[in-house]
């Protein structure tokens, strides 16, 4: 494994105990298959572990039709380190805005704004995309006005707090801690405490009077990386490849851990367990994928399957293309108001992945091994690891070489054909890391079970799908 690796993970995962393997063989076969949120390889035709996948609109001119001329006025507050209070101010354009110089930008701006605490950490929220809320509240015409309606009234009403990330330094923002629940800002460990936020309908006038004197937002629009900088200068830069370049994360990683109870997950857990009753085990190989003529599978292991779990969000705090999460939970009642302001949600917990930045080093694949390691301790309870995958998507096709050669050695090809059938999975917790060694090809379900009480599902929350800050 590589030394920047190992240096990050006993930075931010240190514990006084050894690895332990639990006893079951080294090399696993679970087959893949293609169920919700399977995450396509982003080294070619590389495999990864399937992880749900939340992906905000494609259309950066707002969620539905035409939002010209459309600003919103958002304010949040937090508390840093118990005593410092840090204040989010903006005007947000989230249709499409002219400058006097003539330049029209389009989508949301700012979509992420970053500031500094007086510690030399940084705060970053991502703008929750809103824009037909706004538009609903000017009584103009919105898609779908019957069926968000509801979503869109708490919103105004303040009833949302949106996706932040704690960034340990301002200089390095390539790796944070995400917030994907109101409860995260509760752990007694975290750094970061919500207060409050506001949301209004506002005005041109007002936003550009605001852009033109605010200096205090820490991201350039390089920052995005080469899936959306839209200047001549920033694909120029982006279009040649460079290990020491930063990428800030648009992406968090983690699990979320569902209790069985009494579901029929629970029933289908006793009767597989294993004997010497482990902390942590997979379904067993012989199961199929999927449910097949009443049969148990893998899938019956976990709670909530079938279409009413992986049709929903991983988080029923944070809505599918809107990146903010609910702030307080509604009591239904009827099951006509069984949305996402009243269902539970799962517990969170941090993953990181060894083809991530910033943990991958030079020759860091060349032993072929891709490892996933899930945080349960305590103290990141509530939280999700935020950095990005490496992606030579953008780098253009004369600069793959140099990529491949970097992380996998000169002869890449082979390697990088069969990057990711071998993958270690390394769980910590407060009584110290278990290690599921050279898993051989993914999890069909991207889940892994916690003795006979709950399972662990990988998410991925991915909120950012374009707009700008600059």
């Amino acid at each position: 494994m590589p030394s920047q690796y190992v240096s990050h993970l006993i930075r931010h995962f240190a514990s006084p105990n050894g690895p332990t393997t639990l006893g079951i063989p080294q090399r696993l076969h679970l087959t893949l298959a293609c169920g919700f949120g399977i995450l396509l390889s982003l080294f070619g035709s590389v495999s990864e572990v399937s992880a749900k996948v939340k992906v905000v609109p494609a259309n950066e001119h707002g969620e539905s039709g035409d939002a010209e001329g459309t600003y919103f006025h958002l304010y949040a507050e937090y508390q840093v380190d118990g005593s410092e209070l840090l204040v989010f101010d903006l005007q947000i354009s989230c249709g499409s805005h002219t400058f006097k110089e003539g330049r029209v930008v389009r989508g949301y701006l700012p979509a992420l704004y970053a500031k500094k605490t007086a510690s030399g950490a940084a705060v970053m929220l991502a703008t929750p995309r809103i824009c037909d809320a706004i538009r609903y509240a000017e009584d103009r015409k919105v898609v779908d006005k019957s069926d968000f309606q509801r979503s869109w009234q708490r919103v105004l009403d303040g009833n949302f707090i949106p996706f932040t990330i704690w960034f340990e330094d301002a200089e390095d923002l390539t790796y944070g801690f995400g917030y994907p629940v109101a409860g995260s800002f509760d752990n007694p460990a975290s750094p970061l405490k919500f207060i409050d936020t506001k949301i209004g309908p506002s005005t041109e006038k007002a936003f550009s009077a605001w852009f033109e004197v605010d200096g205090e937002n820490l991201l350039k629009e390089l920052q995005l990386g080469s899936r959306f900088v839209t200047s001549e200068h920033d694909q120029a830069y982006w279009a040649i490849f460079d290990p020491a370049k930063q990428l800030l994360p648009l992406s968090c990683f983690g699990v979320a851990v569902t209790a069985h109870e009494d579901g029929a997950s629970a029933e289908w857990v006793r009767q597989f367990y294993l004997d010497d009753r482990p902390r942590y085990w997979l379904a067993p190989e012989s199961l199929p994928d999927t449910d097949k003529e009443g049969k148990p599978s893998k899938q019956s292991l976990v709670p909530y399957s079938s279409d009413q779990y992986y049709g929903s969000s991983p988080s029923q705090e944070f809505p599918l293309g809107f990146n903010y999460l609910r702030r307080d939970k509604l009591e239904a009642r009827s099951s006509y108001d069984d949305d996402l302001w009243t269902i539970p949600h799962p517990d969170y917990y941090p993953a990181i992945r060894s083809d991530g930045f910033p943990f991958a080093e030079k020759g860091a694949f060349e032993q072929n091994l891709l490892r996933y390691t899930v945080d349960l301790r305590k103290e990141r309870k509530g939280l999700l690891a935020c950095f990005s995958i490496f992606n030579p998507i953008g780098y253009g096709t004369a600069n793959f070489k140099e990529l491949y050669e970097f992380y996998f050695g000169f002869d890449y090809g082979e390697k990088l054909a069969d990057f990711g059938n071998l993958i270690d999975l390394e769980i910590l917790d407060d009584a110290g890391p278990v290690v599921f060694e050279a898993i051989s090809q993914p999890l069909v379900l991207p889940h892994f079970l916690i003795s006979d009480r709950s399972v662990a599902e990988f998410v991925t929350f991915e909120f950012f799908g374009g707009g700008h800050v600059q």
